[in-house]
């Protein structure tokens, strides 16, 4: 005794039917381009490596954020005074690709972490990072 296949074949090719039209075909997907490194020499290595400046921010007692930009014993209070600090520091270096690692502390409201990376991008850095405190 064997089945009827004349209705499996034709709920299969119907399936196959259904299947092609209800498809969308879409583009593949795009590449990100990138680039390895290329090798260099000890001394090239040395010389084309540039320290970050580092923003740290820590809790205020008024409830807010207190900047401080490692190296300085000043502590900005406010979002522009950490503008003109690091406009100051873009000037000095005269190049946009010095980076910028802003360090929170783990209790600052990360609306300061944002303000400072808005105030490093006003300043005109374009290399710009959140880096957890040592």
């Amino acid at each position: 005794m064997q089945p009827p296949l004349t209705p499996m074949i034709d709920v299969t090719f119907q399936l196959l039917l259904f299947f092609l039209l209800a498809t969308t075909f879409r583009q593949a997907e795009g590449q990100i381009p990138g680039a390895l490194p290329q090798r260099l020499d000890a001394a090239a290595v040395d010389r084309n490596i540039i320290k970050p400046i580092r923003v740290a921010i820590v809790p205020s007692d008024q409830g807010t954020a207190a900047y401080q930009i490692a190296g300085s014993q000043t502590v900005l209070s406010s979002p522009q005074g950490l503008y003109r600090e690091l406009a100051a520091l873009r000037a000095a270096y005269g190049s946009d690709q010095v980076p910028v690692a802003i360090q929170p502390r783990w209790d600052v409201p990360w609306q300061y972490v944002v303000e400072a990376d808005n105030q490093a991008q006003r300043a005109g850095f374009r290399v710009i990072g959140i880096v957890s405190p040592p």
